[in-house]
């Protein structure tokens, strides 16, 4: 398997998300939907087009509209993520917090997301990463530097596809413990209203 390693910025155009100069409103006549954390699922991987706000910018200077196969990077917190856009509802901003990358040929959007997201990968951005309004910050310059290993787009769609598997399963066996806790939630309280229910009837007929 021949791999390269290449900087981030040599694979993908990074660009900042959209930075509102207010509180963000929702406008029902919005030309723009705006993509914030809150609109993906707990696993970050899905994002509820449904929910987004809609606004109207000033301006349309220097604004980024999202393309299928960027990928997304949340450069503030602690908790950074990458997420490949799939599908889009409409012209649509991400929020200033983001990092809209746009891969290159060489490398598949899927994959770019995958290494961004692995441990080793998390834990030299933590390390870079420096404090701005009491929370860690990616600098944009940090994201380009990244070193990524990069095989051939063969075996990068197998690791893709693995890495979504792998989400699949994770997703299928949380919603399965989910399920099984209400089960054994209902379970448990039926078996008390009718404990109860028993006692009434036992001290009426004392």
């Amino acid at each position: 398997m021949n791999s390269h390693k290449y900087k981030l910025g040599d694979l993908a155009e990074v660009r900042p998300g959209f930075l509102t100069r207010e509180a963000v409103r929702d406008n029902p006549e919005g030309v723009y939907r705006l993509l914030q954390i809150r609109d993906f699922n707990r696993a970050r991987t899905e994002m509820n087009a449904a929910d987004m706000v809609r606004i109207s910018p000033d301006t349309r200077s220097s604004l980024c509209m999202l393309q299928t196969g960027d990928v997304l990077f949340l450069a503030k917190g602690a908790n950074n993520f990458a997420a490949v856009v799939s599908s889009l509802p409409g012209p649509t901003l991400a929020a200033s917090y983001f990092f809209i990358l746009r891969p290159r040929s060489l490398i598949m959007p899927e994959y770019l997301a995958w290494f961004l997201n692995h441990e080793k990968t998390r834990a030299i951005l933590t390390r870079l990463a420096t404090t701005g309004a009491h929370m860690p910050i990616i600098r944009r310059a940090v994201l380009e530097s990244i070193e990524i290993t990069l095989p051939d787009i063969a075996v990068q769609k197998a690791i893709a596809d693995l890495d979504r598997l792998r989400r699949e399963e994770q997703e299928l066996l949380s919603e399965l413990a989910r399920k099984q806790q209400e089960l054994i939630s209902a379970v448990c309280m039926t078996a008390a209203r009718n404990a109860i229910a028993n006692t009434i009837l036992e001290g009426a007929n004392a």
